[in-house]
């Protein structure tokens, strides 16, 4: 869809108010027109010497057509700039639901400042432009056109002068609105960058400070500021330039009046309450011509807007429910691989996972080892379809994930991934993310499965401790396990953890794996960890290298047949022995 195309679409959700605010303009336009023919009406009782009262009464007949046409003037905009914000509103709604439902590797190549920047800045802009910008594009014709019939009528010669300046307008509207556009389309897009620098250093602000290198970033901040410093100057200039120019054309509109007119008053070919008419009109005209210059270039900035908006919209989900898809009312947690190769975008020539087969049956633990880039956390994304798979090569109680409806699959999966992410929240409202609404025992038993109770009642505040952006005021440890308690609180068909105890001390991981060996009764575990020993209790142990299975089986038969699992274990078990060794001469 095009992205006026997509326009059109939200303006007809709210057709109703663009209706009711163009009936209420024609309305403003009449009276409009009304205010100097009661100007011309109230001179020319003056000049035929009509007693006071009678122009009293002319000049009352104004006050009200005044008031009139404040009301209307003030009902058209409320109407038309509250179709804008609804549409503001949609708008904004639309595009968070849709970049949720954008894959991961979306999010890999767009930074997150410039998506904020699209969501905050670009959207304001689409609404300047539905409200104000519409409203007087719509409503100016009308009052030119009207103000125009009503001044033929009294006079066509001095109308034709008062016309003159005005083609002129299109010219300076073509010329000013392409240079608009791109210096609006410029500094728009170096906000976004803007916005992403900041994001950067306040989320990476510990790293920043630990290597000293705040004036480096600084500097690139600076660097990023010039830039769109610069941009927003140019527009600027080009603003700036833009109502002057166009405020020009009622002033040499009112010169001609007065000119012209004034000899034709001088020849009696025209009445000088006429020539106050025209110059009432031309006084009312000024603002609306003025206030177009600053329309095109909101005009401009929301088109401008339009399109980056559309760059997201148009961004076509790749992981998304299929037509295809099977009715299912949960997950069981038996999980199947056949044959699956998987490579990411860019990478073709070297697949993450090659041909991989795997059988687990529900209520199975797997663990999984491997060294660095072997494809273990690639292999724990398939199962919930964070990224996409081949059709028939990973199956979920024997039907392809890709069939599976993703709210019934992902409903079923609870995955603790590498990087422990809090909300800037409490802690019980952390936990209880999946679950809003979770009676807080519950929540306290999650926590107490995941090893985290008692730290958390420890605190000032317990369960309603705020953590911070990013957990920030909690331990890597901490975070680890408020994030399982997360996961644990569902009881979820499939838990899924990658290597999310890293951060946690061995003790502490031993017990919260017996405390899962324990109750893990009908739910499948896959568990990936850089401790062999912690999964050497697992029904099955896959090994993987280089996206292949190297080998699976048992601890002790993976022992027994040596290769890359024994040395994994064998070099673990030596560096623990060395420690055990220096922690004993540390103490004698």
């Amino acid at each position: 869809m095009s992205p006026k195309g997509r326009l059109f679409g939200y303006v007809r959700r709210v057709r109703g108010r663009y209706v009711l605010g163009g009936a209420i303009t024609l309305l403003y336009a009449g009276c409009f027109q009304l205010v100097p023919l009661a100007v011309r009406n109230i001179v020319g009782r003056i000049e035929a010497g009509l007693p006071m009262a009678k122009v009293v009464e002319a000049v009352l007949w104004l006050v009200g057509v005044a008031l009139v046409f404040a009301f209307l003037r003030f009902f058209s905009r409320w109407v038309v700039f509250r179709a804008a914000r609804q549409i503001e509103y949609e708008v904004r709604n639309d595009l968070f639901a849709h970049l949720q439902s954008l894959p991961q590797s979306y999010f890999t190549t767009h930074r997150t400042g410039d998506l904020m920047s699209r969501a905050v800045n670009d959207i304001q802009s689409l609404r300047l432009f539905l409200g104000m910008g519409l409203l007087n594009i719509v409503q100016t014709p009308v009052l030119y056109l009207g103000a125009l019939g009503v001044m033929f009528t009294i006079d066509p010669v001095v109308t034709l002068f008062v016309v003159l300046p005005y083609p002129l307008f299109i010219a300076i509207g073509r010329l000013f609105g392409r240079r608009m556009h791109k210096a609006n389309l410029a500094s728009q897009t170096q906000l976004g960058h803007l916005s992403t620098a900041v994001q950067e250093n306040a989320a990476g602000v510990l790293v920043v400070r630990a290597y000293g290198l705040e004036g480096l970033e600084r500097d690139r901040f600076a660097r990023e500021n010039e830039s769109l410093y610069k941009r927003q100057l140019r527009l600027a200039r080009i603003n700036a330039s833009m109502p002057p120019v166009v405020g020009l054309l009622p002033a040499l509109a009112l010169i001609f009046v007065l000119l012209v007119g004034g000899m034709r008053v001088q020849s009696g070919l025209l009445a000088q309450a006429d020539l106050w008419a025209f110059a009432t009109y031309i006084f009312q005209l000024t603002f609306p011509t003025f206030l177009m210059g600053w329309v095109i270039a909101i005009t401009q900035r929301g088109l401008a807007a339009l399109e980056r908006l559309a760059e997201v919209l148009d961004a076509v989900p790749t992981i998304r429910d299929r037509e295809d898809r099977v009715s299912m009312s949960s997950v069981r947690g038996r999980v199947e691989l056949r044959g699956l190769t998987l490579a990411y975008p860019g990478r073709e020539a070297t697949p993450a996972l090659k041909d991989l087969h795997l059988e687990v049956q529900p209520g199975q633990t797997v663990g999984i080892v491997g060294m660095v880039g072997a494809g273990k956390t690639t292999l724990l994304n398939v199962i919930p379809r964070i990224l996409e798979v081949p059709d028939a090569t990973v199956f979920v109680d024997g039907v392809d994930v890709n069939r599976i409806p993703l709210r019934t699959l992902r409903g079923g999966i609870s995955m603790v991934p590498q990087e422990s992410f809090l909300f800037s929240t409490t802690i019980e409202e952390n936990i209880a993310f999946g679950c809003p609404g979770a009676e807080p025992w519950r929540v306290r038993e999650a926590a107490g499965r995941a090893h985290i109770l008692e730290e958390i009642e420890e605190l000032p505040l317990g369960f309603a401790t705020p953590v911070g952006e990013r957990g920030i005021t909690l331990s890597g440890g901490q975070r680890q396990r408020v994030a399982l308690a997360r996961a644990l609180i569902l009881d979820p068909a499939i838990l899924i953890l990658d290597d999310s105890l890293s951060s946690v001390d061995t003790m502490t991981e031993e017990a919260i794996l017996e405390e899962l060996r324990a109750t893990r009764a009908g739910r499948t575990c896959f568990i990936v960890t850089h401790r062999v020993s912690s999964v050497r209790d697992s029904d099955r142990i896959v090994v993987l290298h280089e996206g292949k299975v190297e080998a699976q089986g048992t601890h002790e038969e993976l022992l027994a047949r040596g290769g890359l699992y024994a040395r994994i274990f064998e070099k673990q078990q030596l560096e623990a022995q060395l420690e055990a060794e220096i922690e004993a001469e540390a103490r004698a």
